[in-house]
């Protein structure tokens, strides 16, 4: 079963206003800290893995853990982390390494984050960000070849 905790952590009283306002109308926001949620590191040694909350320790941290991304399980401040819209669905609270790998191996999160657009985004930002000199004067002719292409098919379909 996944617990969603709410950052009052007051999952059952009436008086939490983490899901809707004050005036009583719905919440834009979607993802939330929760055991299960799948985040992206952004700060330390595995920056740029992704990993799942297994606990929430307070309203600053909570432990993570990523068995299949080399993450080891620690505690994690949640201003290094980002939230991402996966997670993993009937994780308990506390989960050891080995079923939040068979829960993640299962759902197929890791694939499923490979294939989304902000990981491609992120691996196409890092390659270009690997470019030398060369490279980037090659994808400088390959644009203007491609420009080129682009504009004699314009101009050629705008006389017919």
């Amino acid at each position: 079963m996944s617990v969603s905790v709410c950052l009052c952590f007051s999952t059952s009283s009436p008086s939490c206003m983490c899901s809707t306002q004050r005036d009583g109308s719905e919440s834009n926001f979607q993802r939330f800290v929760e055991v299960g949620r799948v985040v992206l590191l952004n700060a330390g040694p595995s920056a740029g893995n992704i990993a799942v909350i297994a606990e929430i320790i307070d309203h600053n941290r909570a432990i993570v853990d990523g068995p299949t991304t080399s993450v080891p399980r620690q505690s994690y401040p949640y201003r290094h982390l980002s939230l991402t819209p996966l997670r993993l669905t009937k994780l308990p609270r506390a989960a050891g390494t080995g079923v939040i790998r068979k829960q993640l191996e299962k759902e197929g999160t890791v694939a499923r984050w490979e294939n989304s657009a902000w990981a491609k985004k992120r691996t196409a930002i890092q390659k270009r960000r690997s470019l030398n000199d060369f490279a980037r004067f090659e994808v400088m002719l390959a644009k203007k070849a491609r420009r080129d292409v682009v504009r004699k098919s314009l101009a050629k379909s705008a006389k017919a």
